[in-house]
C-alpha cells in the first residue's frame, strides 16, 4: 500500500510539472510573439516618424528652391537610409480638384523608409500674403479710406477707419486699427520688394547709351570700293521692287568737285536703277525705269541739295513708293532726317547689273550721262537697304542708332564694324548679302552712334530674345508707338518711358524705367499665364489700356484711368488715383490708400499670374491652412 501511495505521489508530481511547463512554455510563446509583434510595431512606429521628418525635409527643400529661384521642377533626397520626392502642380491639388487661383500652386513632398511611406502638401503662392486681399491698404499717412463710388469685391484689409459708405459687395472687411470692419490684432506684413535686380538692370542702363566705338571706311577717290552680289532682296528677282528706302552716312572730303560724280551707292545700270552721290557742291538722290514697255520713267526724277558740308558727317536717305505707272511724289530724298524733294516714280522691274558702294560701274546722272568709274572720296558707314518705304519720322529718330538687324522690311545691313578684312558683313538677320572691300580702302572712326537703345520705337516689331542676354538697354528717354515687343526679354530705361499708339508688349517681359512712365492706349502682356512686370520709379500713368501682370510703382504718383489690370498692383506712391472705367481683377497692394474717383471702377479679388521662373522681388509664402499629411 506504500509503495502504491508512493508512485502515485510521483505520478501527480510528474504531471503538475509536466502542467507547469506546459503553461510556462505558452507563456513563453506568448511573450515572444508579443515581443515580436511590439518590436515590430515599434520599429514601424520609427520608421513612420522618420518618414514623416523626411517628408518634412524634402517639402522644406521644394519651398526654399521655389523661394529663391521660381522653379518647380521635381527634387529627389536621401536621408536616414530613406528617400524623399518632390513634385510641383501648378493646376491641381492632390485630389485632382483644380485650385482656386492661377498663382496658386501644390508642392508634395513624398518620402519612404523601408515599407512606410508618408505625404505632404502644402498650397504656395507666388505673391506674398497680402495679396490674398482684393485690397490692402497699409495706410501709412493715417487716413480714413472712404470709398463712396467704386466696389470692392472680396475680403480687405485697410490699417484704418473705414467709411461707413464704402461699398464691399462682398466679403469681410478688417482692419488694423480704427473702426469700420472686423479687428485684425495680427495683420499680414506690407510686402517688401528686393529691387535688387531692378537697380542692377539700370545700372547696366546707365551704361549703355552715348558713343561707342563706332568704325567706318575711308575711300581715296582712286580705285577703292565695295562690290555687292546682285540679290532678289535688292535688284533682281521676281520684278517686285515697288517700294524701297536706302540709307547712308557720309562724309566727303571736298564737295565741290566738278570733274566727275562722286557716287555713294547706286545699284542697277543706265536702263533701270536708283543712286546717291555728289557733284559741284551739292547731294544727289536719283532714280529711274526707261523702257516703254514698262512704267517709261524716263529720264527719271534727280532731286538735289547743296546743304551739305565738307568734311561733315551727314545722313541721307531716298524712298520710293512706285507702282506699274509713274505716279507723283513717289521718290523722296532726305538729308539728316528732313525731306529736301519729291518727285515722279514707279516701281522698279528686275534692274541687274551692279550694287556698289562708292563708285559707279554703270549707271545714269541727273545730266544724262552714264560715264562710269566714278569713285568717292570720303568716308561712308551705316548702309542700310530696305523692301519698304520709311516714314520721315523713322528715318529721323533712327538715323544715330545701332539697328539689331531683325527690323521689318530691311534687306541688307553694312554697319562697318568689322575694322579688318575684305569682307563688309551684311548684318541683317534674315539673308546674307555680303559685300566684298575692293582694293583696301583705310578703316576710320564712324559718325557718333548710341550703342544699344533707340530713343524711339515706331510702328516696329522688335524680338528681345534676339537681343544679346534678350536685354533692351536704354540711357535716355524711350518712345515706343505703334509697335509691337515679343519676349522674353527686359525693356530697361535709364530715363522717362512713353508706351502709345496702339503698342503691344508680349509676354514674360520685364519693363523697367528709372523715370516716368506713361502706358496709352496699348496693351501690355498676353493674358494671366503669359504676364508681364512693370517696374517704375518716377510717376506713372496708365490710361485707356489692358495689362496682364504685375505693377510695381514706387514714384510719388500712381494713376489708373480706363485701364483693365488683370494682376495685382504694389504700390508704393503716395497719391494713388483710380479713375475712369477701370476694372482691377486680382489684387491691390498699397502702402497708402486709395482715392477712388469714378462709379466705375471696381476692384475683384481674382487671379495673379504664377510667376514661375521669373524673379520679382518678391517672396512667395505659404496659403495658411494648407499643409496635410496623408
Amino acid at each position: 500500500m506504500k509503495k502504491y501511495l508512493k508512485e502515485e505521489s510521483g505520478m501527480i508530481l510528474m504531471a503538475s510539472t509536466m502542467g507547469i511547463f506546459i503553461i510556462l512554455s505558452i507563456f513563453a510563446f506568448y511573450l515572444a510573439r508579443f515581443s515580436i509583434t511590439e518590436t515590430r510595431s515599434g520599429t514601424y512606429y520609427v520608421q513612420d516618424i522618420k518618414a514623416r521628418n523626411l517628408a518634412l525635409s524634402g517639402a522644406e527643400h521644394g519651398m526654399q528652391i521655389f523661394k529663391n529661384f521660381r522653379a518647380i521642377s521635381d527634387l529627389t533626397g536621401a536621408l536616414n537610409k530613406g528617400s524623399y520626392q518632390v513634385s510641383f502642380d501648378s493646376h491641381n491639388d492632390e485630389a485632382n480638384f483644380t485650385l482656386p487661383y492661377e498663382h496658386y500652386i501644390l508642392l508634395k513632398s513624398s518620402a519612404s523608409i523601408g515599407d512606410v511611406k508618408r505625404n505632404i502638401r502644402y498650397i504656395l503662392s507666388s505673391v506674398p500674403e497680402a495679396f490674398c486681399f482684393s485690397f490692402y491698404g497699409n495706410n501709412a499717412l493715417n487716413q480714413s479710406f472712404e470709398n463712396s463710388i467704386g466696389t470692392i469685391s472680396g475680403d480687405m484689409f485697410f490699417n484704418g477707419a473705414i467709411g461707413s459708405e464704402s461699398n464691399i459687395l462682398n466679403g469681410k472687411t478688417y482692419i488694423g486699427s480704427g473702426s469700420g470692419g472686423i479687428l485684425l490684432t495680427s495683420a499680414p506684413d506690407f510686402p517688401q520688394i528686393d529691387s535688387t535686380i531692378y537697380n542692377n538692370l539700370l545700372y547696366e542702363a546707365s551704361l549703355a547709351s552715348g558713343s561707342y566705338s563706332n568704325s567706318a571706311l575711308s575711300f581715296d577717290g582712286e580705285d577703292d570700293y565695295i562690290y555687292i552680289p546682285n540679290s532678289n532682296d535688292i535688284n533682281t528677282g521676281n520684278n517686285n521692287h515697288t517700294q524701297k528706302t536706302i540709307e547712308a552716312w557720309f562724309n566727303v572730303y571736298d564737295k565741290s568737285v566738278t570733274s566727275k560724280k562722286q557716287t555713294i551707292y547706286e545699284q542697277g545700270g543706265t536702263i533701270r536703277g536708283l543712286n546717291i552721290y555728289i557733284y559741284g557742291g551739292s547731294l544727289y538722290v536719283g532714280g529711274w525705269n526707261e523702257p516703254n514697255g514698262e512704267s517709261d520713267w524716263d529720264p527719271g526724277t534727280f532731286l538735289s541739295t547743296s546743304s551739305i558740308q565738307s568734311n561733315t558727317w551727314h545722313h541721307v536717305a531716298l524712298t520710293l513708293n512706285g507702282g506699274n505707272s509713274v505716279s507723283s511724289n513717289a521718290f523722296k530724298g532726305y538729308l539728316d532726317g528732313v525731306e529736301f524733294g519729291s518727285g515722279d516714280g514707279s516701281k522698279l522691274w528686275n534692274h541687274g547689273g551692279d550694287i556698289s558702294i562708292a563708285r559707279n560701274r554703270d549707271t545714269k546722272f541727273h545730266s544724262g550721262d552714264y560715264t562710269t568709274a566714278r569713285y568717292f572720296k570720303g568716308k561712308v558707314d551705316e548702309v542700310r537697304l530696305w523692301n519698304t518705304i520709311r516714314t520721315q519720322q523713322q528715318i529721323y529718330v533712327k538715323k544715330d542708332t545701332i539697328l539689331q538687324g531683325n527690323e521689318l522690311g530691311l534687306t541688307a545691313y553694312f554697319n562697318f564694324q568689322e575694322d579688318s578684312g575684305d569682307i563688309l558683313n551684311d548684318n541683317q538677320n534674315n539673308s546674307n548679302n555680303d559685300g566684298s572691300i575692293k582694293d583696301n580702302p583705310e578703316w576710320s572712326a564712324g559718325p557718333s552712334l548710341s550703342k544699344m537703345g533707340n530713343s524711339s520705337y515706331l510702328n516696329e516689331t522688335v524680338n528681345l530674345f534676339s537681343l544679346p542676354d534678350s536685354q533692351l538697354f536704354v540711357n535716355n528717354e524711350l518712345l515706343i508707338s505703334g509697335s509691337t515687343f515679343n519676349g522674353p526679354g527686359y525693356i530697361v530705361v535709364n530715363g522717362n518711358l512713353t508706351i502709345n499708339q496702339g503698342s503691344n508688349i508680349g509676354g514674360n517681359i520685364f519693363i523697367i524705367s528709372s523715370g516716368n512712365l506713361t502706358f496709352s492706349g496699348s496693351q501690355a502682356g498676353t493674358n494671366i499665364s503669359s504676364p508681364i512686370i512693370i517696374y517704375s520709379k518716377g510717376k506713372a500713368l496708365y490710361d485707356n489700356s489692358d495689362i496682364y501682370g504685375l505693377i510695381v510703382s514706387k514714384g510719388s504718383r500712381l494713376e489708373i484711368d480706363n485701364t483693365d489690370l488683370n494682376g495685382a498692383i504694389l504700390n508704393y506712391s503716395s497719391i494713388f488715383l483710380l479713375n475712369g472705367d477701370s476694372d482691377i481683377n486680382g489684387s491691390v497692394v498699397s502702402k497708402y490708400s486709395v482715392d477712388i474717383q469714378n462709379s466705375m471702377v471696381s476692384i475683384t479679388k481674382g487671379n495673379i499670374p504664377e510667376f514661375t521662373g521669373l524673379l520679382t522681388g518678391l517672396d512667395p509664402f505659404i496659403v495658411p491652412g494648407t499643409y496635410l499629411e496623408y
